[in-house]
C-alpha cells in the first residue's frame, strides 16, 4: 500500500491583547499551503481584520487584506456575507478556512460567554440548548443527557489560546482500492474515519468512531458508518452526507470529516 496524499488543517483562537481574538486557520496539502486569519473583537464578535494567504500553489504566493469582511459579526448567520465577499475574489478554499476560523471563535466562545453578555454558565447553556435544538445527536436529545455542555468543560483552564481544532485526511492506493483515514480532534471532540473506496470511489467499507464528546449519547452516532456503503463519495453533497450520516440525530464533526474527504477525492487526479 502506497501513500498518496495528506491534507492537513489547524483552526486556532487565541486572545489578543485586552479587546481583541486572534483566530486562524491553516491548510497544509501535498500540493497547496495557505492560511486564513481573523481579528475580532471579543465582546461584539465583529471582525477588525481579516487576511487571506497562499504560501505555496502551482499558482504561486497571494498575500491580502480582506477589507469586505470588516464589521462582519463572526458568528452563526455570517455564512451569507462570507460567501459574498470571498466567492467573488479568493474562491472556495478561501471561504472554507475563513468559515472554519469563524467556527473557532463560535467555539471559543464557550470561555468567554461573561465578555459575551451571559451571567453564567447555565444561561450560556440554555442559550445554545434552544439555539441549536434537534441540530446534531446532542441538541436533539437533550432529555437523555447526563453530562451538560457546562459540565463537559468544566475542567479547562483557558487565558491566552481558548481553542484548538486538528483535522487531518490520508489516502493511500493498494491496486484499485483506495484506503481513506481522518481524524478530527479539537479542544472538546475527537473523531476518527476509515474508508475503502474502489476505482469509481464509491465506498465499500465505512467505520466512524467518536473518541471524545460531551456526553455518552453522542458515541451512538457511530451506528450510521454504513449508511456509507455504496455511495460515490465525491459526488456525494454536504447535504446528502449528513443525510446518510443521520442527520439531526448523526454527529456534525463526523459529517465535516467526511466533506472534508469528499472535496480532497474530487481535487485528486
Amino acid at each position: 500500500m502506497k501513500s498518496i496524499h495528506h491534507s492537513h488543517w489547524h483552526t486556532s483562537v487565541d486572545r489578543l491583547g485586552a479587546e481583541s481574538l486572534d483566530a486562524r486557520a491553516a491548510f497544509i496539502s501535498t500540493g497547496l499551503e495557505c492560511a486564513a486569519g481573523l481579528r475580532v473583537n471579543k465582546f461584539s464578535f465583529k471582525i477588525e481584520k481579516a487576511r487571506w494567504e497562499v504560501f505555496r500553489s502551482p499558482a504561486g504566493p497571494l498575500s491580502a487584506d480582506i477589507t469586505g469582511l470588516v464589521g462582519v459579526e463572526a458568528y452563526l448567520g455570517s455564512g451569507g456575507d462570507l460567501r459574498r465577499v470571498m466567492l467573488k475574489d479568493y474562491g472556495e478554499m478561501a471561504l472554507s478556512l475563513i468559515s472554519e476560523a469563524v467556527r473557532g471563535v463560535i467555539q471559543a466562545e464557550t470561555f468567554l460567554y461573561r465578555e459575551r453578555g451571559y451571567q453564567d454558565g447555565k444561561s450560556y447553556d440554555d442559550f445554545w440548548n434552544s439555539m441549536y435544538l434537534n441540530t446534531c445527536r446532542y441538541y436533539s436529545n437533550l432529555d437523555r443527557i447526563t453530562v451538560p455542555w457546562e459540565s463537559h468543560v468544566a475542567g479547562q483552564q483557558r487565558y491566552g489560546c481558548l481553542f484548538n481544532r486538528f483535522k487531518t485526511i490520508s489516502l493511500a492506493r493498494d491496486g484499485e482500492e483506495l484506503l481513506a483515514t481522518g481524524s478530527l480532534a479539537d479542544s472538546f471532540h475527537e473523531v476518527g474515519l476509515r474508508l475503502t473506496l474502489d476505482r469509481s470511489r464509491s465506498v465499500t467499507s465505512a467505520r466512524l468512531s467518536l473518541l471524545r464528546g460531551p456526553d455518552p449519547v453522542c458515541f451512538e452516532s457511530d451506528r450510521f458508518s454504513p449508511n456509507l456503503q455504496g455511495l460515490k463519495l465525491p459526488a456525494l453533497s454536504k447535504k446528502d452526507l449528513a443525510a446518510a450520516l443521520g442527520g439531526s440525530q448523526g454527529c456534525v464533526h463526523m459529517i465535516d470529516l467526511c466533506h472534508d474527504l469528499a472535496t480532497v477525492l474530487r481535487d485528486l487526479p
